[in-house]
């Protein structure tokens, strides 16, 4: 069981740090120079500001899982990973028009999807990570 609770924690690590790295380089990219798929939307916006901090946030809990992963397996960072990806798959269900309004439907539904498989996961793990009961 320790291995697959690493696993996931590896795996989670890996989504974050990936996913939003990259979001952060097109977002950057977007809004200093109109470049890449998100040129058209954040380019000298205003609101690539929350866009920048939610996905640098996700690139910074990616490369914290992957360091607990390594060296800490504590049931704790089984509900780090269900809070985060709560809310990030709320936020997502919640401001679900701005996946309409910039044409990113697929990448919203996936990602979206990809939260709560890691919200399911992270409370299976934190579950039968439980210390048994010793009874005298």
């Amino acid at each position: 069981m320790t291995s697959a609770r690493r696993r996931l924690l590896l795996a989670n690590g890996v989504f974050l740090v990936v996913v939003g790295g990259i979001q952060v380089v097109f977002e950057l990219l977007a809004y200093f120079a109109g470049a890449g798929p998100y040129g058209y939307i954040f380019e000298d916006s205003p609101y690539a500001i929350g866009w920048v901090e939610a996905h640098g946030l996700a690139f910074i809990v990616g490369v914290l899982l992957l360091t607990v992963a390594a060296r800490d397996l504590r049931r704790f960072w089984h509900v780090l990973g269900v809070v985060v990806h709560t809310l990030l798959g709320t936020a997502n269900l919640l401001f679900w028009n701005s996946f309409v309004v910039f044409a990113m439907v697929p990448m919203g539904l996936a990602a979206t999807v990809v939260h709560f498989v890691f919200v399911a996961a992270h409370i299976g793990a934190f579950v039968v990570s439980r210390e048994p009961v010793h009874q005298s």
